[in-house]
């Protein structure tokens, strides 16, 4: 069912804070920024219709986090299966955005000479824009293994896990944790921080080592149900 081989496919997941602590922090040191969130608040409230009418401080700090041009990276975890069938995972995280951005940067290059596949869940459609676009932000160049403007869909070299839960069904439901909880495998949602969480975690509660825990449980979970289906008879 999946073609590439598992020992060939580098696990990934980045977790993402808002910019900024707070929109008023926006204002202050990247007012252009915080302009261009204000013109987009009605973008954010047709996408999150449950933050409608709060304005552009609740929304800066409930969705900021969703949204490449707003946000930072402050966490990447990567994993892989090696031929002995154990797992090896690696992290960059800590405040210095440009930093780990730099090491995911030539670590994704050194993959990408090996025929490595990336694999994550909606990986297409969050992962590795926000990754490509907050490198070029960052002065950095993509690395050829994450896809640009001219690269044909059946040329990614990435598995989502997304896609392949929704079996070509693009309405159908296809959350990580519901495809953990239907194939029996444990999601990472039980953690002390989890997605929505991550913001606070950061800026108000200095959690940077949770954070990190959290990415690498989602990685671990990844590889759990990806390895689900090479058992298939």
């Amino acid at each position: 069912m999946i073609s590439t081989p598992l020992t060939k496919i580098l696990f990934i997941d980045i977790e993402t804070v808002g910019l900024t602590p707070d929109f008023d922090t926006l204002e202050k040191f990247h007012p252009d920024l915080a302009y261009q969130f204000e013109s987009y608040l009605d973008w954010f409230e047709k996408r999150f219709p449950e933050h409608k009418g709060q304005g552009a401080s609740e929304m800066f700090y409930n969705k900021a986090a969703l949204v490449a041009e707003f946000l930072k990276i402050v966490c990447v975890s990567v994993g892989f299966v090696d031929p002995k069938g154990d797992i090896k995972m690696q992290s960059f995280y800590g405040d210095d955005e440009k930093k780990l951005l730099e090491d995911t940067q030539n670590l994704l290059k050194r993959i990408g000479k090996l025929d490595f596949h990336l694999c994550g869940h909606n990986v297409k459609g969050f992962d590795i824009p926000v990754l490509a676009k907050r490198m070029v932000i960052n002065g950095l160049l993509p690395p050829p293994i994450l896809p640009n403007h001219d690269t044909k869909p059946w040329e990614i070299k990435a598995l989502d896990t997304k896609e392949l839960w929704q079996f070509g069904s693009f309405a159908s439901i296809a959350s990580l944790e519901l495809m953990c909880i239907g194939m029996g495998v444990e999601s990472s949602k039980t953690m002390e921080v989890t997605g929505n969480k991550v913001h606070e975690a950061y800026w108000k509660e200095q959690k940077l080592e949770q954070i990190k825990d959290y990415c690498e449980k989602d990685v671990e979970v990844l590889i759990n149900v990806v390895s689900k289906f090479y058992g298939l008879k």
